[in-house]
């Protein structure tokens, strides 16, 4: 309302029972600081209530136009009454006074602005438009229509907006975006992206939503294969030249973005496989490429390995170019199905058996089929060691007689002694009283105690046999069922129990001469030190 048209309304001040007080469904804030609530209760008990609340009468009540928050907390305060300035007022009154000229003062959630300006936009015969409402507010109109924008954030975000986990300048930013790409922009919003819990996570700049947006979900319409003037292309789409959803056409919502660009993917690729259609429907022969290395589908479409897309002309130096870029007689034209370029017109040389774009494919296969023919040799030959190997094992058994002489059980001490570990060579070396020739090198004499076998006939070898054997069982601190060393004990007539209360004995012997006083030179007991005093 104008100054003139409000001289003209009548209105009256009165104290209004608080049971004839009804808040108004109209008012934009629907959220509410109990804690400042709780200050402002406070004040009014003490210095009551110093502004009037502004009234309408509706149907027998008074209802709320402006000042909500002091009506609330004189509720928390106990009052019965409080002061208002009672004004007769439409529907249309009512709305632009509780959102322009009271509540743009006050710390009003951009969220619920943005439903304030939604429900002035769409009043029944509704004077209003973005840039009234901007004219009125003294707001830029493209801030009116960020606002408005919010409007369009799908449950997920708009609860976060709601929650403060992400503020107005990233909500902006996704609510631009189609409802299939808003939640991976929430997610994107965020350092740790895969953190299990919320609080690891925190708010990257708004900066880098914005680069992340523009190079994963704008799509650059600088040079799209299709017309963008097309209103037939996808008709419930309509062109591209007056579509709020291009960067171009709508600068008021997207004025940080410069190059003219699609904010909706899904309507883009409708158009680019509308495009398709109508292209391979046209040009009988047309090939269809693909990016990728394989495709799957019943579609006739060529993977990237069976093509060249030749991107120039023959030139002067055609010697020194690239297959890519030199002519042959097998070039036909050809349109992309996906990727980057997709719905684009190439020409393509599909005819593997081509010389001058399939000469490097053509000799790595014959390089391949030659390595496969080498394998193949390789493990015929293979196999044919392996079979003579057999065939010497079973003559060789053939021919074994018992007892086995001096090189036989040399053959088998070799093969024993080969298969100690390192610490067990060291152990039966020093068992043998071998040393190295110098202290450093284990390994020198652990190959000094598998040379063993080299020396000495059959009365030598078995025992050294059957040491190797031993030796490892010999450190186990537990006995087994089949314990070779016990077994072994049993067969040449041990006597363990001799030789477990000989170990006990010496056990006895040593703890005893550990506590028996030492003697001084005179016999004397040396007595303990009881330290300094």
């Amino acid at each position: 309302m104008s100054t003139s048209e409000r001289k003209n309304v009548t209105e009256e001040y009165r104290n209004i029972p608080m049971a004839q007080l009804k808040e108004s469904g109209t008012n934009p804030r629907k959220t509410f600081d109990e804690a400042a609530l709780e200050e402002l209760a406070e004040s009014i008990r003490s210095k009551g209530v110093l502004l009037p609340l502004l009234v309408r009468p509706v149907n027998g009540h008074y209802e709320i136009v402006a000042g909500e928050r002091r009506y609330r907390a004189s509720k928390l305060a106990g009052r019965e009454s409080v002061p208002a300035t009672v004004r007769e007022l439409t529907d249309a009154e009512c709305l632009e006074i509780q959102l322009i000229e009271n509540l743009l003062r006050t710390d009003l959630h951009p969220f619920e602005e943005a439903q304030g300006f939604h429900a002035l936009l769409n009043q029944e015969s509704s004077p209003y438009t973005v840039e009234t409402i901007a004219a009125r507010t003294g707001k830029p109109a493209s801030f009116i229509a960020r606002r408005l924008k919010l409007l369009d954030l799908v449950k997920t975000v708009a609860d976060a907006f709601l929650t403060g986990q992400i503020g107005v300048e990233h909500s902006q930013l996704i609510a631009k975006l189609a409802p299939e790409m808003q939640e991976e922009a929430l997610r994107r919003c965020f350092d740790g992206y895969y953190a299990a819990d919320d609080k690891e996570r925190s708010l990257v700049p708004v900066s880098r939503l914005q680069a992340w947006i523009e190079h994963n979900v704008y799509l650059r319409l600088g040079s799209v294969p299709f017309s963008k003037e097309d209103e037939t292309l996808v008709p419930d789409a309509g062109s591209c030249a007056n579509c709020p959803k291009r960067t171009g056409f709508n600068t008021l919502l997207f004025s940080e973005v410069r190059e003219d660009s699609c904010a909706d993917a899904v309507c883009f690729n409708r158009k680019l496989d509308a495009h398709i259609t109508q292209r391979v429907a046209k040009t009988p022969g047309l090939v269809m490429i693909s990016d990728h290395h394989q495709v799957q589908g019943e579609a006739p479409i060529l993977p990237r390995p069976n093509y060249i897309e030749v991107v120039a002309k023959k030139t002067k130096n055609s010697r020194h170019s690239g297959p890519e870029q030199r002519l042959c007689n097998h070039l036909t034209p050809a349109i992309h199905m996906d990727g980057m370029h997709k719905g684009r017109l190439v020409k393509v040389c599909a005819d593997t058996n081509c010389k001058i774009h399939f000469a490097n494919r053509q000799q790595e296969e014959k390089q391949r089929l030659a390595w496969i023919e080498e394998r193949k040799a390789a493990n015929r030959s293979a196999k044919q060691t392996v079979n003579l190997r057999h065939a010497m094992l079973a003559e060789v058994l053939r021919r074994v007689r018992t007892p086995l002489g001096t090189e036989a059980l040399r053959l088998v001490a070799r093969f024993v002694l080969g298969s100690l570990s390192h610490d067990l060579a060291c152990r039966l070396a020093k068992r043998h009283g071998l040393e190295p020739s110098q202290k450093a090198h284990d390994w020198e004499l652990a190959e000094k105690a598998r040379s063993l076998y080299k020396a000495g006939d059959g009365t030598v070898l078995a025992p050294l046999i059957f040491e190797a054997m031993l030796l490892a069982v010999a450190s186990s601190h537990t006995e087994t069922k089949d314990d070779l060393l016990t077994d072994s004990a049993k067969l040449f007539k041990v006597d363990v129990r001799a030789l477990r209360s000989a170990a006990v004995k010496a056990e006895k012997k040593k703890k005893q001469k550990s506590k028996t006083p030492k003697l001084r030179k005179d016999k004397s007991p040396v007595e303990p030190s009881a330290g300094r005093k």
